[in-house]
């Protein structure tokens, strides 16, 4: 069996050009070697359907909102616990309270229960996730990751080819 030649010929490349959305460009001086670059423009697409410069830059952000929520829920039952002792001292040591005002700091200190039991049990669930993402080094190399990615997707988007052989040379502008 005989070896097939692997160079294009000036038909097969005249096709793949047709068809190819992107952009051919083709210098040439008289006398001189051809000069061909192929540019990639709008690669963003084709090459990266997760679109994961957007996609690191949410899950930072999810990183840090957790972060935050966990220990703004920390402060609130905090806060709700020094309520509810306030509330419990008032009640204990007040000499004659209507019923009125029974039932007002009743109600008061059911909200304050209920307010402090909410940011428990979000914290339980944000607990293990906290845990992992207080990490600072991790939280540093997401960073990194995230400069690295748009870099990368700079570098893909602007890339262009330069011939290096004259495969091309049939394609001289005159």
């Amino acid at each position: 069996m005989a070896k097939r030649d692997p160079r294009l010929t000036p038909k097969q490349i005249e096709r793949l050009l047709s068809n190819n959305p992107n952009k051919i460009t083709i210098e040439s001086k008289a006398q001189e070697p051809i000069q061909a670059g192929i540019s990639f423009h709008g690669t963003d697409k084709d090459y990266d359907t997760l679109n994961s410069e957007e996609q690191m830059k949410e899950f930072c952000n999810f990183i840090r909102s957790v972060i935050s929520r966990y220990e703004d829920n920390i402060r609130c039952q905090e806060e709700a616990e020094t309520m509810e002792m306030d509330l419990k001292h008032c009640m204990e040591l007040a000499q004659k309270l209507t019923e009125k005002e029974k039932k007002s700091l009743y109600n008061k200190l059911t909200e304050v229960l209920q307010r402090r039991r909410a940011c428990k049990s979000e914290n339980e669930i944000l607990q293990p996730l906290y845990s992992f993402f207080s990490d600072k080094v991790l939280y540093n190399k997401m960073t990194q990751l995230q400069g690295l990615i748009t870099q990368t997707k700079d570098i893909i988007t602007n890339r262009t080819y330069s011939c290096r052989t004259g495969i091309l040379d049939d394609f001289r502008s005159e």
